[in-house]
């Protein structure tokens, strides 16, 4: 038997020459640990070894490493001995001269490397102004105070931090005391990103609340092409009974035609005195130029040391120029997955049909019925979870009357199991 992660051969009870048994754990972790291999494109042993060189095994492999590929070589006691990588190593490779990590589905990719000026692929700062809403000073936000009972909001200007939730610093953004049943009070800054070059972004802040449910604050950020229409949006909202603070993260990859990013903080607070609610420390955060970090579509959740693993994935596709009584996806799902959620998004708005339905031959609105038309639309379909036994692909079913136009990008979330590979 051996350990789960590292493959470390156990000691049995009352067994014999011991020594042999940890000597081969040792060496191991001598491969393992710190490591550092000279090259990741060799194809064949090096005719000339010395004790303790390792190798990330290049495609192709040849001789003593033939069928290791992707393997870390580790030339130990004069023989070469097979590492098995998994999932979030990594390693220093001298012959590149920069570090590598491993992931069950590409293998091993070299790790973007640069500081936070962007030039080299690193994590950048975009420029988000925090203006100080204590003092009303709004500069680079657009404030919006709301419509209903909101005497004592104008009244406090653009809202006074409420005592019973200070801490140290000042709030970027909050809602005061009061009596005003659903006052609203919300701000959005809009930062130019057409000249930027991530493909990913990161939005973080601070969502605090003293009162358990009628605060509300929430964060929303968008992605907008150069007319202002929205490509990608994602928000968070602290509806807990919680009291305190949160540390929220959102995410969006760069879709083509990106523009502006738009923050847009937000808060509902209900009836009663003392409600206060604040947003505080928004950042927001590029992956670096050349937008090599995005989003991973194929994640190993679990993988046995026999190759046996369970995955997650997701796979999408646009369906673009909608036309007839239903249109069939490209992609499919695949044969023995298990499916979570099938999710659309209306892209551009649809013509000729009022609603759609969204599922697979035989069952149209497995994922969802009477669909939204209008652009931006979305659901979120979710299933029992189902196992499909063959490929299935997605079809989208007209309501009303045919499609004659309109574009929709679909989602399908499952898991994929697999079987041992030795």
């Amino acid at each position: 038997m051996t350990t789960p992660n590292l493959a470390l051969p156990y000691l049995a009870a009352a067994q014999a020459q011991k020594h042999v048994t940890v000597n081969e754990a040792l060496d191991h972790l001598d491969g393992i640990v710190q490591l550092s291999v000279i090259s990741s494109t060799l194809t064949a042993p090096p005719a000339t070894p010395s004790e303790g060189d390792r190798y990330i095994v290049a495609a192709s492999a040849t001789g003593a490493w033939a069928g290791w590929d992707g393997s870390v070589a580790h030339f130990s006691g004069g023989a070469w001995l097979r590492l098995t990588p998994k999932t979030g190593w990594i390693a220093w490779d001298q012959g590149a001269g920069g570090i590598v990590t491993y992931d069950n589905v590409n293998g091993w990719s070299a790790l973007p490397t640069g500081g936070g000026s962007g030039s080299g692929g690193g994590l950048v700062m975009l420029p988000v102004i925090n203006g100080d809403f204590e003092t009303g000073d709004a500069a680079g936000w657009t404030v919006t105070l709301g419509t209903a009972a909101v005497s004592d909001w104008t009244a406090i200007s653009y809202a006074v931090a409420g005592t019973s939730i200070a801490r140290n610093g000042t709030y970027i953004f909050s809602g005061g005391e009061g009596t005003a049943a659903q006052a609203r009070i919300t701000a959005h800054q809009d930062i130019d990103i057409s000249g930027d070059t991530s493909g990913l972004y990161w939005l973080t802040a601070d969502l605090m609340k003293n009162y358990q449910d009628q605060d509300k604050p929430s964060v929303t950020f968008d992605i907008l092409d150069a007319g202002g229409a929205v490509l990608a949006s994602t928000s968070v909202t602290k509806t807990d009974g919680l009291v305190g603070i949160t540390p929220v993260i959102l995410s969006l990859a760069r879709p083509g035609g990106a523009a502006t990013a738009r923050i847009t903080l937000d808060i509902t607070r209900g009836t009663g005195n003392n409600n206060n609610a604040a947003i505080d420390n928004v950042k927001l955060l590029g992956s670096g130029a050349g937008g090599t970090v995005t989003p991973l579509p194929d994640v190993t959740l679990a993988q046995a040391p026999s190759g046996a693993a369970i995955g997650a994935h997701v796979v999408e596709e646009l369906l673009s120029g909608l036309a007839g009584a239903s249109v069939t996806s490209t992609v499919s799902i695949p044969d023995r997955a298990i499916v979570l959620a099938v999710s659309t998004r209306t892209v551009t708005a649809i013509t000729g049909a009022t609603s759609y339905d969204c599922g697979i031959s035989g069952t149209p609105a497995k994922f969802g019925g009477t669909l939204g038309v209008a652009a931006g639309s979305t659901n979120v379909g979710v299933i029992g979870p189902q196992a499909f036994y063959a490929a299935t692909p997605v079809v989208l079913t007209a309501n009303g009357g045919s499609f004659t136009g309109g574009d929709v990008r679909i989602a399908v979330q499952y898991l994929l199991p697999s079987a041992p590979t030795a």
